[in-house]
């Protein structure tokens, strides 16, 4: 899924890395050049970056298609084709959402393809579902599309999809609730090694000073790093829950 990862957001991120390597490597090593070589990181870490990035839209993307349904499925109800219930759904969703907004941005692209275009209400939904990377999206497309091919009844057809639809976006916001806790107190367990290590090194520099001037404290303090790196990465892995 394409996202607006531009210079600004580049040089935020990159900001944001620099200052955790700093924290971390004078925490952990109090030395500059593991500071160095942790910023280091920030490169190949990129890439995970915007795939997080790519996932956090798409999840906001899903949860806004919510009211973009509603709005097609009450414009189906008083008479109108499809795309007329675009047209009046970017209008709605304007009330609801900032225009940045991705289905904002997503609509009015829908619209001007439709309007300028000259294309097909079904290929833009089609192209919507797989640009968006929604399964949500891509079976109301589906849907869409078997009653224009079938003659079936589009405005029942298409309202109990959605009704459909909704009810799953709604559990899926219930166990996103639940797991909202989890993942906080997970990061909170993950930030007690560090409070603990900080407090050792301004109240007892001396007590602990043979983990930095040594060479078997330098390697215990990389592992204990690592250690604390790979519990964030399983306890983020094992709490994605797909719906």
């Amino acid at each position: 899924m394409a996202i607006d990862y531009g210079k600004k957001q580049r040089l935020t991120y990159f900001a944001v890395f620099a200052c955790g390597a700093v924290v971390l490597g004078f925490l952990f090593f109090n030395n500059a050049v593991a500071c160095a070589i942790l910023f280091a990181g920030a490169f190949p870490f990129e890439r995970h970056y915007k795939k997080m990035l790519a996932e956090r839209r798409r999840k906001q993307l899903s949860v806004e298609f919510k009211d973009l349904l509603l709005s097609l499925s009450s414009s189906f109800q008083t008479g109108r084709h499809m795309g007329e219930a675009i047209r009046e759904a970017r209008e709605n969703l304007l009330l609801i959402y900032r225009e940045d907004a991705p289905i904002n941005v997503e609509v009015a692209q829908m619209v001007r393809r439709i309007e300028q275009g000259g294309e097909s209400e079904r290929d833009v939904l089609f192209d919507f579902a797989t640009r968006s990377g929604s399964e949500d999206a891509r079976n109301f497309a589906d849907v869409y599309y078997t009653c224009l091919t079938t003659g079936g009844d589009i405005v029942k057809v298409v309202n109990r999809t959605a009704e459909v639809l909704i009810e799953k976006m709604a559990i899926r916001r219930e166990i996103e609730m639940l797991m909202a806790q989890k993942q906080y107190e997970a990061k909170l367990l993950a930030g007690i090694p560090l409070l603990i290590l900080a407090y050792l090194r301004f109240s007892s520099p001396d007590y602990i000073a043979c983990l930095y001037d040594t060479v078997f404290g330098t390697m215990l303090m990389a592992g204990a790093l690592a250690a604390l790196a790979a519990s964030v990465l399983w306890s983020s892995k094992i709490m994605e829950i797909e719906v």
